[in-house]
């Protein structure tokens, strides 16, 4: 790091807007202005290639869709979600988009559907550093900005807890401002160098209004006392008020139309209307007083009555007296300019202002310097001027709500909030937060929950304890949003002293690549325009290392392989360098590229000597890492791109279009093989990981091609982009299935053999640039982009009919391609065939036969699930098998969830470790972090004492990091006699350094020798000698050794009351799954209860998260499946494993008052089991799906024999609609009768009404079932008979009828007016009844509103009396009762009631970014994937469709049509 001098962020911005960015040097972009990131730029119109057809002509699929990755399987993928009918402005190539018809499955199948990359994780960007007015704050709400974005945090109601609530993007340059309207947290207004300013709708996620200017709007403030009235300003001015409801131009404030120096900042007074402050960035401030006239006629004004919508509180009441002159400028006086300091020829430079909210007068100015004002605006003279520290200066500052005259500063060169009272030049309090300095703040205050009693909203509680000694300030109970200049954010709770929420954020600028580490993929490194490079893991999203501010932009980035901690890396300055990470030094600068760009760095991952860079000069360069230059190959322009396919062949990009690619360990300057490859620059190449003779490319010509190297030839062109494709990435186990990404801000997955698009999203704000695989798990993508933003996604769904074809226990050749080499080909089906299925294969190979089947299962599901905390996951059931050797565990397991009987014994050890790190001097990662503060990591250390319970550690921690206070509070805990001895020691501590504390430490260990040595050596001859006398009386009246004082009897906690330590355990365990499964983690919720030994809990957990493999797996492993299956030796082990895990929480039960007796072993085993059956009835409905139909008969034999695998096997065929013969064919697989035989059975009337419905609808004449069917639960609702089983299970075979005519197949079904409206009302009216019963709050009054709707539009006759039940059910549901008479702990029927419990699939509290949409049934903005409807125009979230279709398998918009989420 001696190189380069870590430069402020001013400086960089200046750096940064001196850059000519090539990826801009276009002649098609416009860029204008000068902007704070050379990399951003305007959307152009795409334009037809030379040779080319247009983007609206193209069809995308050659090939059905049906047949996109399997030529075995049809790949079905109807109406699941992101399809990009939103994005339309954006992708001109979606006009390409056409329906097909699959001829064998006759069922209609729209081109690109998507749904199937299902976002992890977001990483969210940093504050920017560029402009200071950008977080603003109400209540419940906060909100910064990014340089492209504003990202909205909200607390939860009853909580403390903030989550990311909604992302705003709709600026295309740099946002400059933000300003919360007084009176409402749902409008936020905001500016930007695109020269646009914005009112947003914070909970619709959209632009309400917005205006365009000429010039940049730097500021932008809610003018007081008026609902719709805002103003704006540019550094020139003037100030503009803007009507934004009223469709009027704006005006000039005053018709004053500039200012001789720039504008800095403005501040309307919060409570007197009409005035208003203007700082200068010379100084001076300029003020307007109040004026009744100023205000245009069409604005409205609010005053104390105002009923506002979406507030808890009002506007302030103005005051409209005209007092002085209506305007006057100039400097403060009596500051005397003292530690004002001012750029060169630039004057005194104002940082920050605001009024006193409690005075109309007096505003708070802070000047470059450190220069603190209070002024009167009245005479423009300083009343107060308050000292910092010499080396101290305020970069922001805010008044406090309800607490007079008390505010707060934030430093710039060091992370100290500072507390002030008006009356006192020195702070009260300083609170060291952060080694950054502050970038700005501003304070809100924060709502009453989870304080104690004596914080519970009272006058009392609104105060707080001053400080010792008089003269502090009273806090009220306020927050601070701090932006630090690192781009980290927080909320700091004064009160508390404690942050309510503190994150790091990722990048303040471009992302343009990242990388996961090879050795431990865990990590990933990112690299960005703010010149930084950040480490990551994946499982947490926080950063673990960081090099910072190069004053150099990152373009390219590449680890080193093996273990070697390194990484080298590209920048703009034209250096190549390489950083070992563990030691956080620049161990190399490659300086070949002299001064020039460098685009791409490439570290050969098989020969670790070599370090291929390629950039602006027109070389690529391969060096040592000793740094000797070994070849430097000449283009005719620029090279964008190098990818090493092994250790001698290298491929690039070039400007001119072409691929080159070269052999290093020849003497040639010239390329082996030249692709003639597109018409314009090549950005990226990159290698297949399996087949060789295989490469990609991405170019500006908006496409990307496939490549045959040894036949020089192109195999397909993928089209799609419409604009500059940059990120590419392909799947190590599925070689022809290709990720993209584009300046179109989309990402896309095709299927390169026959140059199809599987899937788009669009969740990215901008421009997408760096892609990465996981290197260990395959199905598992990070992307980045211009947004700042770092994204996981999961690629399972791709692979889903392998992950079925493992569950149903089909042969491993059906799933991995075992031919190697030559004999592979390029057209292949869908097998895996990379280097994780390989080393999966050889596992198996090793195990024993009598563990294969399990085995097998676990190896898969761990291969193909994309979230990485699922180790945590077989970490939990590799113990409840009765495993003890935690050795054998993941190296994360004691980061993550642990078993309960692993919890203090690793917690102990990890603090012990921790602590001996700590003492070291190492910190995290084997170094110290430069951005913790003193102390912070021996705090965490502490915390894992107390969580252990081992307060003997946390009391002897306490003393060596000197807070004696917290250490003597404790000992007592542990006993009296060691509180003894830790006050002699204290005393003795202080006695060594001479500190006059000592004396009541010595009185209270009756030391007297010492405590009179102290006294005469000081000369206090009376003390020593009245404390001497004190002691000895004491000494006669009690003895020294005598009994404690007695402790008064604990207060008993009335809600825990009865509770065992165990019980209590277990309920805290359940608080903490719902936790994380209402966030969008089934995985981690699972795991929280596995560590309490609640296995049916957990596989609910992973139920409701719709994780159903790992669910059937898990329920495998450890025994929990059917036992009526054949079981190999050690499945019947794992029964006995789960049976002595269930007989000992029985056991536990029991002794410790719990629920005894009222859940037998057999019946939660049966829960359990019918959790893992409900699973695989969902698998099957994804297998129908998928058009997989004897694969979903395989799956339903996977359940016991019963009615309920009977009809589920019926379903499947009443699915399918192809020809007789096949049909026929289905029914002898299924092992049902041929349909003649079943109506012959149907019609004998023998039997229950559940097996003659099942038959005929089987049969040729199935109206009949329809009718017995529709009959029979007419019948059933009258008589108040829902609790049966058999109803249940005769709607499911009626719900699978199809009711809209669909392909030839469907002339079976000729369906009466009657019933099919009967039919849809029946289904909506009890799906209503059964999602009230499992608690589906979400959907309930929808459906019950759905049912009348379908009533009224069909009102089929005999069906009148449906309307009356169902106004009863809703009106039950809205009074909030839950008896609905059903009995849900039926064993017999448990399958019916065990998927209880709103359904939260993972991602889904992830916001959308720019493809914002709102669910046609509840209009509310989705959050996570979403799921469209059969027209592609009405969406509903995937949450809230999954839901739907478990009980009301029709599309919600009333057309008949089946929906199928699963």
């Amino acid at each position: 790091m001696s190189r380069w001098k870590k430069k402020s962020y001013d400086g960089i911005h200046n750096y940064v807007e001196q850059v000519e960015d090539v990826l801009l040097s276009e002649s098609s972009w416009s860029t204008t202005d000068s902007e704070c990131s050379g990399c951003l730029h305007l959307s152009r119109v795409s334009l037809p290639s030379e040779g080319y057809p247009a983007a609206a002509d193209l069809e995308l699929a050659n090939l059905s869709p049906f047949q996109a990755l399997d030529n075995s399987c049809a790949w079905n993928i109807q109406g699941n979600a992101n399809y990009l009918a939103s994005a339309s402005t954006h992708c001109g190539v979606l006009a390409g988009l056409r329906a097909h018809t699959d001829p064998t499955t006759h069922a209609p199948v729209s081109a690109i559907k998507g749904g199937m990359l299902q976002q992890l994780a977001l990483l969210a960007a940093g504050a920017q550093p560029w402009h200071q007015n950008i977080c603003t704050a109400h209540t419940r709400r906060l909100a910064y900005a990014a340089t492209l974005a504003i990202y909205v945090y909200e607390a939860e109601a009853g909580s403390s807890e903030w989550q990311l609530f909604s992302i705003l993007a709709d600026h295309r340059k740099t946002i400059t401002c933000l300003h919360w309207h007084p009176c409402s947290e749902d409008l936020l207004a905001s500016a930007s160098q695109d020269r646009r300013v914005c009112v947003w709708s914070v909970s619709r996620q959209s632009v309400l209004y917005a205006i365009s200017i000429c010039h940049i709007p730097t500021t932008v403030a809610w003018c007081t006392g008026h609902r719709d009235l805002l103003s704006f300003c540019t550094e020139k001015g003037p100030l503009q008020l803007w009507d934004y409801t009223d469709n009027t131009e704006p005006y000039a404030f005053r018709e004053d139309y500039g200012y001789t120096t720039n504008i800095v900042t403005y501040r309307w007074h919060p409570n007197v209307h009409g005035r208003l402050v203007i700082g200068h960035q010379d100084g001076k401030i300029t003020v307007y007083r109040e004026d009744t006239s100023l205000w245009h006629s069409g604005s409205t004004i609010l005053d104390t009555t105002t009923d506002t919508s979406n507030n808890n509180q009002t506007c302030c009441q103005f005051f409209t007296s005209d007092v002085g002159k209506p305007r006057h400028s100039g400097f403060p006086e009596g500051g005397g300019g003292g530690g004002i300091v001012g750029e060169e020829n630039d004057g005194p430079r104002l940082v920050a202002l605001e009024w006193d909210t409690c005075s109309a007068d007096y505003l708070l100015v802070a000047y470059r310097g450190g220069a603190l004002w209070l002024v009167d605006v009245n005479t423009m003279r300083v009343i107060t001027k308050y000292i910092l520290p010499v080396s101290a200066s305020v970069a922001t500052l805010a008044w406090l709500p309800d607490a007079p005259g008390v505010f707060v500063t934030g430093d710039a060169e060091k992370g100290i909030l500072r507390i002030w009272t008006v009356n006192r030049p020195t702070p009260v309090e300083n609170h060291i937060l952060k080694e950054t300095g502050f970038h700005s703040l501003c304070a809100t205050r924060v709502e009453n929950t989870n304080l104690s009693h004596h914080d519970s909203g009272s006058m009392k509680g609104r105060e707080m304890e001053r400080k010792a000694g008089g003269g502090g300030a009273v806090v009220p109970n306020v927050a601070i949003v701090t932006l630090f200049k690192d781009g980290g954010v927080g909320l700091y709770h004064l009160r508390r002293k404690q942050w309510l929420f503190n994150r790091e954020h990722g990048h303040t600028e471009t992302i343009f690549d990242c990388s996961f580490k090879p050795e431990d993929s865990d990590l990933l490194a990112t690299g960005s325009f703010d010149g930084s490079i950040k480490i990551w893991r994946i499982d947490t999203m926080e950063a673990v290392d960081t090099l910072p501010n190069t004053g150099t932009i990152i373009y390219s980035l590449s680890w080193a392989p093996a273990d070697l901690n390194c990484i080298a890396a590209g920048t703009s300055g034209g250096i190549v360098f390489i950083w070992d990470v563990g030691k956080d030094k620049i161990l190399q600068e490659l300086t070949a590229h002299k001064d020039k760009k460098v685009f791409c760095v490439s570290w050969n991952q098989k020969d670790a000597r070599r370090i291929a860079s390629a950039g602006e000069c027109g070389y690529c360069y391969i060096h040592q890492v000793s740094g000797t230059l070994l070849q430097d190959y000449r283009h005719p322009g620029p090279v964008y791109g190098c990818d090493w396919r092994d250790a001698d062949i290298l491929a690039t990009g070039c400007e001119d279009g072409r691929i080159r690619i070269y052999n290093v360990t020849k003497n040639k300057k010239e390329p082996i093989t030249e692709l003639k490859a597109h018409m314009k620059k090549v950005f990226r190449v990159k290698w297949n990981p399996v087949y060789e003779d295989i490469l990609c490319s991405g170019s500006d010509d908006s496409s990307v091609r496939i490549w045959s190297y040894s036949r020089a030839q192109c195999l397909a062109v993928l089209v799609g982009h419409s604009d500059n494709v940059r990120g590419l990435a392909w799947c190590p186990e599925l070689p022809f299935l290709l990720i993209s990404g584009s300046w179109d801000r989309t990402m896309r997955v095709w299927d390169a053999r026959r140059a199809t698009c599987l899937d788009v999203v669009l969740d990215h704000g901008a421009d997408v640039y760096g892609l990465s695989i996981h290197p260990a798990r395959p199905f598992l993508l990070a992307s980045c982009s211009r947004d700042s933003t770092l994204r996981l996604w999961s690629l399972s769904s791709f692979v889903a009919p392998l992950q079925l074809k493992v569950l149903a226990g089909k042969p491993i050749e059906d799933i991995i391609d075992k031919s190697a080499g030559e004999s592979r080909t390029w057209s292949g089906g869908l097998q895996l065939c990379g280097m994780r299925a390989e080393h999966l294969q050889a596992s198996l190979t090793r195990t024993d036969p009598a563990h294969t089947s399990t085995k097998r299962l676990k190896l898969f599901a761990d291969l193909f699930c994309g979230d990485i905390r699922v180790r945590n996951v077989w970490d939990l059931v590799y113990v409840l098998q009765g495993h003890t050797d935690i050795s054998l565990l993941s190296t994360n397991y004691t980061q993550a969830i642990m078993h309960h009987s692993h919890l203090i014994k690793c917690s102990l050890a990890a603090a012990a470790e921790q602590e001996m790190d700590e003492n070291r001097g190492m910190g995290v990662g084997g170094r110290k972090h430069s951005g913790l503060g003193v102390g912070v990591g021996q705090g965490d250390v502490g915390e894992w004492y107390l969580r252990c319970g081992a307060l003997q550690q946390y009391c002897e921690l306490m003393t060596r990091l000197h807070q004696w206070d917290h250490a003597l509070a404790l000992a007592p805990s542990v006993s009296v006699d060691y509180w003894r001895k830790l006050m002699a020691r204290h005393a003795e501590q202080l006695l060594s350094d001479d500190n006059e504390a000592c004396v009541p430490y010595l009185l209270a260990t009756r030391d007297a020798d010492k405590l009179i040595n102290f006294h005469i050596g000081r000369g206090h001859l009376d003390k020593a000698f009245s404390e001497c006398v004190a002691l000895s009386k004491a000494g006669r009246s009690r003895s020294l050794k005598g009994p404690p004082p007695d402790i008064p009897p604990r207060i008993p906690d009335t809600n825990g009351a009865g509770k065992s330590v165990g019980g209590r355990a277990v309920e805290c365990a359940e608080l903490v799954a719902r936790w994380h499964l209402l966030r969008g983690s089934p995985i981690v919720a699972a795991c929280a209860l596995l560590a309490v030994d609640d296995i049916k809990g957990a596989l609910t957990m992973l139920l409701r998260g719709h994780e159903l493999e790992l669910v059937v797996v898990i329920g495998r492993l450890l025994g929990c499946d059917d036992p009526s299956e054949t079981t190999e030796p050690n499945d019947s082990k794992d029964v006995d494993n789960c049976n002595v895990v269930e007989k000992k929480e029985e056991k536990k039960e029991e002794g410790e008052g719990g629920k005894s007796g009222e859940e037998t072993t057999t019946t939660r085993g049966v829960s359990v089991r019918c959790v893992v059956e409900t699973s695989l009835r969902y698998l099957t409905y994804r297998a129908v799906r998928l058009g997989l139909w004897e694969l979903a008969i395989d799956l339903a034999n996977k359940l016991p024999k019963s009615m309920n695998q009977t009809v589920l096997k019926a379903e499947v065929i009443l699915s399918y609609l192809g020809s007789h013969e096949e049909r026929e064919a289905l029914y002898a697989y299924a092992g049902f009768p041929s349909s003649t035989d079943c109506l012959d059975r149907g019609r004998g009337g023998v039997g229950s009404v559940l097996e003659q419905v099942l038959f005929l609808l089987l049969s040729p004449q199935p109206n009949k079932g329809l009718t017995m069917a529709l009959q029979y639960l007419q019948e059933q609702i009258v008589g108040d008979n829902v609790d049966r089983e058999e109803v249940w299970l005769v709607l499911r075979l009626v719900q699978a009828v199809p009711l809209v005519p669909v392909g030839g197949g469907a002339g079976r079904w000729t369906i009466r007016g009657d019933e099919r409206g009967a039919l849809l009302a029946l289904s909506a009216y009890l799906g209503g009844v059964r999602a009230a019963i499992l608690d589906y709050r979400t959907i309930v009054p929808y459906l019950f509103s759905h049912a009348s709707y379908i009533l009224e539009k069909h009102r089929p006759s005999g069906y009148e009396f449906l309307g009356q039940y169902i106004t009863t059910a809703r009106t039950k549901w809205e009074r909030g009762e839950s008896d609905w008479g059903v009995v849900t702990s039926n064993t017999s029927a448990c399958w019916l009631w065990c998927d209880s419990g709103v359904t939260r699939v993972s991602g889904s509290h992830l916001p959308r970014h720019s493809d914002s949409q709102t669910c046609c049934i509840t209009n509310q903005i989705i959050k996570g994937p979403s799921y469209f409807l059969e027209k592609s125009e009405s969406v509903m979230g995937q949450n809230d469709a999954l839901m739907w279709a478990k009980v009301h398998p029709y599309s919600p918009l009333g057309t008949g049509l089946r929906l199928n989420p699963f």
